[in-house]
C-alpha cells in the first residue's frame, strides 16, 4: 500500500482517479477537511452526516452519484448505519465502516482506495 505524505491535506502520491467518495457520518466539521483531503487526492467528495441533523431520505439521491461510500462506526446513528448498509447492498455499491472518525481513518482508506 502506498504511503500518504502530508502536504497540507493533499497526498500527490495517490490518485483515487476522479472517484466519489461518499462520507456519512463524523463531525460536520470536519467535512471542509475532508474534502480537501479526497479532492487533493484526485477524487471527488459528498457528505452525509448521518441522520444527526440531515434527513436520511437524502442518502439514496447521494448514493446515485458515489463510487464508495465510508462510514466511522463511532460516529453515526444506528439507523444511519442500517440505512447505508442497505442502499449499498441494493445498489451494488462498495463501502468500508471506518473504526474512527479521525483523519487517520479517512487517509488509512483513501490509500487503500488509490491502491485499488
Amino acid at each position: 500500500m502506498a504511503k500518504a505524505e502530508n502536504h497540507g491535506g493533499k497526498s500527490p502520491s495517490l490518485d483515487l482517479h476522479g472517484r466519489c467518495i461518499l462520507y456519512v457520518g463524523g463531525r460536520q466539521q470536519q467535512g471542509a477537511h475532508f474534502r480537501q483531503v479526497v479532492e487533493g487526492m484526485n477524487g471527488r467528495f459528498a457528505y452525509h452526516d448521518g441522520g444527526m441533523e440531515h434527513n436520511l431520505s437524502r442518502l439514496s439521491g447521494m448514493f446515485q452519484k458515489a463510487d464508495v461510500v465510508l462510514f466511522p462506526v463511532d460516529n453515526i446513528s444506528h439507523a444511519g448505519q442500517r440505512q447505508v448498509k442497505q442502499l449499498c447492498r441494493q445498489l451494488n455499491k462498495p463501502f468500508l465502516a471506518l473504526r474512527r472518525c479521525g483523519s487517520g481513518s479517512l487517509l488509512q482508506a483513501l490509500e487503500g482506495l488509490a491502491a485499488c
